[in-house]
C-alpha cells in the first residue's frame, strides 16, 4: 500500500533557486499516481503529466506562468503544481491535488 504523502504547502523561490523544486514535484506526482492505481487496480497508461503556459498583462507588469498536472483517463486532474511569477521575478509554486475521482465509479 501507497502512504499518501500531504500536499506540499506554497513554496517561494527566486528564480536561480527554483530547481529543487522539480524534485519535489516529481515525488508528488509519482506518489499521488500510484495511490490512485492502487485504489482503482490500473496501469501507466490512464495517467498523464501535462504542462501548460498562460500569462497575463497589466500596466506594470507581463508575467508568464505555468500550471503542471496529473490527468487520469483524459478527464481528472488529480494533482498538480501552478508556478506563478512575481513582478519582481520571484517564484511561488502552489501545489494541489483533488482525487474525487476515488468517489466515482470511474472504471
Amino acid at each position: 500500500m501507497v502512504k499518501l504523502m500531504k500536499v506540499p504547502k506554497a513554496i517561494y523561490r527566486q528564480v536561480s533557486g527554483a530547481g529543487d523544486v522539480q524534485n519535489l514535484m516529481d515525488y508528488f506526482f509519482i506518489n499521488t499516481k500510484k495511490y490512485v492505481q492502487i485504489k482503482l487496480n490500473v496501469n501507466d497508461t490512464h495517467f498523464y503529466i501535462k504542462s501548460a503556459d498562460f500569462a497575463y498583462s497589466s500596466e506594470k507588469v507581463n508575467s508568464n506562468n505555468r500550471i503542471t498536472y496529473v490527468e487520469f483517463k483524459e478527464k481528472y486532474i488529480l494533482a498538480g503544481v501552478m508556478e506563478t511569477r512575481t513582478r519582481f521575478n520571484n517564484l511561488q509554486f502552489t501545489f494541489f491535488r483533488d482525487l474525487s475521482c476515488l468517489e466515482e465509479s470511474v472504471l
